[in-house]
């Protein structure tokens, strides 16, 4: 229920001026399909159960921004049949926004935009059918029968999955799963999936697993897992200290200048030495310099010595 001054104060927080005695005389019309009111002072307003003759209560302006924000970068993460029953409400959705497209609420999904990081690789193709027999058979807390082919396999074997979550990283989805008997957790890429079908027997689910904690407390995505080093660089753009100030490599960062050299800073760090940060310097180029750890720094030494002997014959 509802008063005709919370209407109007809803109204103008989304920037709708209206006087709050034109609120009351079109609730007063409203009635007619189905709203009808207490005999308190204020009046609360309220849709009678089973009104017919319009399609309200109509979505609010917040209601439609969520689910807007939601189809355009959450959608890849629903179930298809889900996704398909939620077409109506994105329909009503984006009406809702183009009718009051003139309001501060209103404009605000044509406002904002998420980008993706790194390189602008196109997502792999998943095999027809694959993305929502897995999702059924994560919904249902079902085995998983498929057709799976690792890297380092030469052709698809028959396999047995139990599911226990998925994540979408960097356009690619994969299948948190128990593996063919195997009781630790494996990461499954669904573009190397074929032939997928729900079986009945239930999936087996370790007791104390969680998705949350294993991709991020427990880094299940990182590799190698939980080695952790004492990172010493040495940098020289002013734009990459920026950018370290801007967003650390860990609670734990210093960055000094180191003295008698112009613009050259030492940065320090406790970080986790997976491969996903091991590209990450490599992208950095010449821009940084490992000090330490030592291995690292051999590391990088080689692999530069290499593309030096490389890019230095003709092609």
């Amino acid at each position: 229920t509802v008063t005709a001054s919370q209407l109007h104060a809803r109204l103008a927080a989304q920037g709708f001026e209206v006087h709050s005695r034109s609120i009351e005389r079109d609730l007063q019309k409203l009635s007619n399909f189905g709203l009808v009111s207490d005999e308190g002072k204020p009046a609360r307003w309220s849709w009678q159960p089973g009104a017919k003759g319009v399609s309200l209560p109509p979505m609010s302006t917040e209601n439609a921004l969520l689910l807007e924000l939601v189809r355009r970068n959450l959608a890849t993460n629903l179930p298809p049949r889900l996704l398909e029953a939620l077409a109506q409400p994105f329909e009503e959705a984006r009406q809702t926004l183009k009718l009051l497209s003139d309001t501060p609420v209103g404009r605000w999904a044509e406002r904002v935009a998420v980008l993706p990081e790194g390189a602008p690789l196109m997502p792999p193709q998943v095999a027809p059918g694959v993305f929502a027999t897995v999702c059924d058979a994560l919904l249902q807390d079902r085995r998983l029968e498929a057709h799976y082919r690792a890297l380092s396999w030469p052709r698809a074997r028959r396999c047995i999955f139990d599911p226990l979550g998925l994540v979408h990283r960097d356009g690619v989805i994969y299948l948190a799963a128990l593996f063919d008997g195997y009781d630790d957790v494996r990461n499954l890429a669904l573009q190397r999936f074929s032939q997928a079908r729900v079986l009945d027997a239930p999936a087996r689910r370790p007791e104390d697993f969680d998705l949350e904690r294993y991709v991020h407390a427990l880094r299940g995505f990182e590799w190698p897992h939980g080695r952790q080093v004492r990172l010493e660089l040495r940098i020289r753009d002013e734009w990459l200290r920026t950018h370290l100030d801007e967003r650390h490599l860990a609670p734990d960062q210093r960055i000094t200048p180191l003295r008698g050299e112009a613009d050259v800073f030492r940065v320090t760090a406790t970080v986790a030495a997976t491969e996903q940060f091991y590209w990450w310097l490599r992208s950095l180029g010449t821009s940084v310099e490992v000090i330490k750890p030592l291995g690292l720094r051999r590391r990088l030494g080689a692999e530069a010595a290499e593309l030096a002997r490389r890019y230095a014959s003709t092609a």
